[in-house]
């Protein structure tokens, strides 16, 4: 996966032990269209990285950490984008389209659910104002 963001470029090769990436990242999406905030790990044998998402008001910001060794306590922020729910989520949610129609199977990635992947992208490409619902749910 490759992740440009102005004159950033990140990429990564990730592996799918001891997790599975690809579906930390369908559950953080979900999580994310639902107010949420999440985080995925990938890992890259021995480092990582983890994506951070939070909502924040009508926002969704990403902020991606490299740790060396894979350790959280030791990660340092890469970068961090802050813009609209559907301009930070839409190209996760087409990246795991792409992956899917890989049709990736055991032995080479592990079995991956996307049950939940049309109402993810369903929600994100009407995205408005997720962390502002968010903000309303909690308040009420």
């Amino acid at each position: 996966m490759s992740i440009d963001i102005d004159d950033t470029r990140i990429e990564i090769d990730a592996s799918d032990v001891p997790n599975n990436p690809i579906q930390e990242l369908i559950d953080a999406l979900d999580a994310c269209v639902r107010g949420q905030a999440a985080r995925v790990w990938w890992n890259l044998e021995p480092d990582g990285y983890f994506l951070h998402f939070e909502p924040i008001h009508d926002r969704m910001q990403l902020r991606i950490d490299f740790a060396p060794e894979s350790q959280a306590a030791r990660s340092r922020e890469i970068l961090t984008l802050e813009d609209d729910a559907r301009t930070v989520l839409l190209p996760f949610w087409r990246f795991i389209r792409n992956f899917q129609s890989g049709d990736y199977r055991e032995p080479h990635w592990p079995e991956v659910d996307y049950r939940v992947l049309d109402d993810v992208g369903h929600r994100i490409k009407h995205a408005r104002a997720i962390g502002a619902h968010r903000t309303q749910q909690e308040t009420h």
